[in-house]
């Protein structure tokens, strides 16, 4: 019995234990959930944000701002590495050698063109314009295009020079105009040519008149077509038909003589009847166009006329207007196979002085002698200086 009740306590004490041992394990959990408020302290692992302080690293988010991966951000400071290679840009700056189009500024050499400016040289034959006097310079300044006389003038002209040496036969040459080209002008070049060595030449015409007392007898048969009285703007019809002023069947006839050069002083009678200079030039260009339909390769030396005081009032404004516009006129005119020069004959002669009962001129229109020769000497030096003939 005794020993019954022992067994009982000490299954009573068995059982008072076990149960302790069980219900230990909820009471230490109330206090065992702080436990896990430590692996709340798992929060240091959210400390691990501060490894989120890599995020700093995340300034690599330079790299690839990959940031949202976190950790990646050390694989996104890799790629920030290959921004380095990124760096390689500075092998874009390579782009530099692309500052070798720099060498592109070579065309600088293109410039080069500066020395096809060296058709500035060609511009030197503007001197070819120089070769038309004084008047041509007046030429050269009136337009850009009357520089153009002179290119195409001294294009020509050179050709003429080389047509000096080459031109087959005696050069023909048509002194074409009024009575001023009646008088003693052309009887005096013949002979000033003639004097200078120059023999390659004839003068061609159906009139000589006025000329036995020029004073060079020896040359007193030159030939021309000056004639009295005639208008150049009459030349361009034959209707109705101007008897003594000149038709378009009379030009037509000259041209059909096929001068090599004609020599132009004309418009005299046409400012003395107030005709206005831009209807004398288009005269002109009739002229010459009615020449280049018998020769093409005519070559046109066209005279500034000599002045005009047949009294107080008439008509020296009207010639230096008709002078003034010539240039421009022979500039539009001018071509590389038939070139057109202009003369300045004008300057020959003292306009103040060229009054009626003077050494100059009995009448004021028509030139004495003296004036003649002057003349002559215009002439003759722009032929020579355009190798004619």
């Amino acid at each position: 019995m005794r020993d019954q009740r022992r067994r009982l306590f000490l299954t009573a004490a068995c059982l008072t234990a076990v149960l302790a041992a069980c219900g230990a394990r909820p009471t230490s959990s109330g206090g065992g959930g702080g436990g896990p408020s430590s692996t709340g302290g798992s929060t240091r692992t959210g400390g691990a944000s501060g490894s989120g302080g890599a995020t700093s690293s995340g300034g690599n988010i330079a790299a690839g701002g990959i940031t949202s991966s976190g950790g990646v951000t050390s694989s996104g400071g890799a790629s920030g590495g290959t921004t380095e290679s990124g760096g390689t840009r500075a092998a874009g700056g390579t782009t530099r050698s692309g500052g070798t189009s720099g060498t592109g500024g070579v065309t600088g050499t293109g410039g080069s063109t500066g020395s096809g400016g060296a058709t500035g040289t060609g511009g030197a034959t503007a001197s070819g314009g120089a070769s038309a006097t004084g008047g041509t310079t007046r030429t050269g300044g009136s337009s850009d295009s009357g520089g153009s006389i002179a290119t195409g003038g001294a294009a020509t002209g050179g050709a003429g020079g080389a047509g000096g040496s080459t031109h087959a036969g005696p050069w023909k040459i048509m002194a074409l105009g009024d009575s001023i080209t009646g008088f003693c002008y052309p009887q005096d070049l013949s002979g000033e040519l003639t004097a200078g060595g120059y023999t390659n030449f004839t003068f061609i015409g159906t009139v000589t008149n006025n000329q036995g007392g020029c004073g060079t007898p020896s040359v007193a048969t030159v030939k021309t077509e000056g004639h009295g009285g005639y208008f150049a703007t009459y030349l361009m019809t034959n209707s109705p038909p101007q008897s003594g002023k000149g038709t378009l069947a009379e030009l037509q006839d000259w041209a059909a003589e096929k001068p090599d050069v004609v020599l132009l002083e004309m418009g005299t009678n046409d400012v003395w009847s107030s005709i206005p200079s831009a209807n004398i030039t288009d005269a002109f260009g009739f002229i010459v166009d009615q020449f280049r339909s018998q020769n093409p390769g005519v070559i046109f030396f066209v005279a500034q006329i000599i002045p005009m005081h047949p009294s107080s009032t008439c008509c020296e404004t009207g010639v230096e207007a008709l002078n003034a516009a010539i240039p421009a006129w022979a500039s539009g005119k001018n071509t590389t196979a038939s070139a057109v020069y202009v003369v300045d004959v004008w300057s020959a002669i003292d306009e103040a002085s060229y009054q009626p009962g003077s050494s100059w001129t009995t009448d004021g229109v028509h030139p004495a002698p003296p004036a003649s020769r002057l003349m002559a000497d215009k002439w003759y030096a722009d032929l020579i200086a355009h190798g004619i003939p």
